[in-house]
């Protein structure tokens, strides 16, 4: 699918395009989403570039993700979305670079494309160039991570009151608590490959951004320059900050694991409590349910009653004995 964004009245504007209509006037943004070989073809003939395929978008290799060729700046980002849904997925994002236009071919429908169109309508007068574009798009990329990024921490820091609180540690715990314990785990998990995702789409932009940077002269004005380096400095602050909620994920798993750790020997403590107690009376049943014939007890009018008292006094000692230690 092709979309092109021209200037009309100073204000870009969206239309869909198709292979063969040629490229309206005054277009400075063709995104193509999902694109068709035919669609690619068409746009590399009419700009005289080369759409990389998926294929070459998805390789790895530094010098296949950032490249010059003829003034045409090929550079490659790996970007994160559907952290909302909890459901995050990195697609790749090639971007084509030159004085008078910008190319972005994606696979993925990504928000911060969309958030775009309305600061085109807010902000027409910073949206009147290629260079302009593609630094609001990278501005938005971050700014998208850094709102992702804020939400983890609220969700961190209500995990972090739900372990640590007063409650947990001054009462006995609920039934189900060890559960909640375990949804804390799986929230950690989920936090921390949305994580993941987010400081590789950092990373990418940081390295897009640092090699735009490094060919200022063929597309960069100085203003633009000038914000491509602040839109950098925020990308290695974010940086930092994920590393540090990183270690915070860390810590809280580490003390979840922990409390379960310490909930689960809780019990066995019960049951092995509950094991010294019942011991010294099976004992004794058992001495006093053996069928051999010299038992002198056997005959003996009280020796029922005596057993039983025997058991019941045989489970109190043990029970007394604990409590007065404070073992339970």
């Amino acid at each position: 699918m092709i979309h092109y964004y021209a200037q009309d009245g100073g204000v870009l504007h969206a239309s869909a395009g198709q292979p063969g209509v040629a490229i309206p006037a005054a277009t400075l943004w063709i995104d193509l989403m999902d694109p068709e070989p035919e669609e690619a073809a068409f746009i590399g003939q009419s700009l005289g570039v080369e759409i990389p395929s998926r294929e070459a978008i998805v390789e790895i290799e530094e010098t296949s993700r950032l490249y010059q060729h003829e003034g045409t700046l090929y550079m490659n980002a790996t970007l994160v979305s559907g952290l909302r849904e909890q459901r995050p997925i990195s697609s790749d994002v090639m971007f084509v670079v030159a004085p008078d236009y910008l190319v972005t071919v994606r696979y993925a429908n990504l928000p911060f494309f969309e958030y775009l169109e309305d600061k085109f309508l807010r902000e027409p007068e910073t949206h009147s160039s290629s260079e302009q574009i593609f630094l609001s798009l990278c501005g938005s990329v971050v700014d998208h991570i850094a709102d992702m990024l804020e939400l983890m921490q609220r969700e961190l820091d209500d995990m972090s009151g739900a372990v640590f609180s007063e409650e947990r540690g001054a009462a006995p715990q609920p039934k189900g608590s060890r559960a909640d314990l375990q949804q804390v785990v799986k929230r950690l998990g989920r936090n921390n490959s949305g994580l993941v995702k987010l400081r590789e789409s950092l990373i990418s932009m940081g390295r897009v951004l640092d090699y735009s940077n490094a060919w200022s002269e063929l597309w960069l004005s100085e203003p633009g320059l000038d914000r491509s380096r602040s839109i950098e400095r925020d990308v290695r602050s974010l940086v930092d900050y994920v590393a540090k909620m990183f270690d915070e994920i860390a810590f809280l798993l580490s003390a979840t694991l922990g409390l379960i750790d310490i909930e689960q020997n809780s019990i066995i403590k019960v049951f092995s409590i509950a094991a010294v107690l019942f011991l010294p009376p099976t004992l004794v049943g058992t001495v006093y349910g053996m069928n051999f014939r010299s038992m002198p007890e056997l005959d003996w009018a009280f020796g029922y009653p005596v057993a039983l008292g025997l058991m019941v006094v045989s489970a109190i000692l043990p029970y007394a004995w604990f409590k007065w230690k404070g073992w339970f």
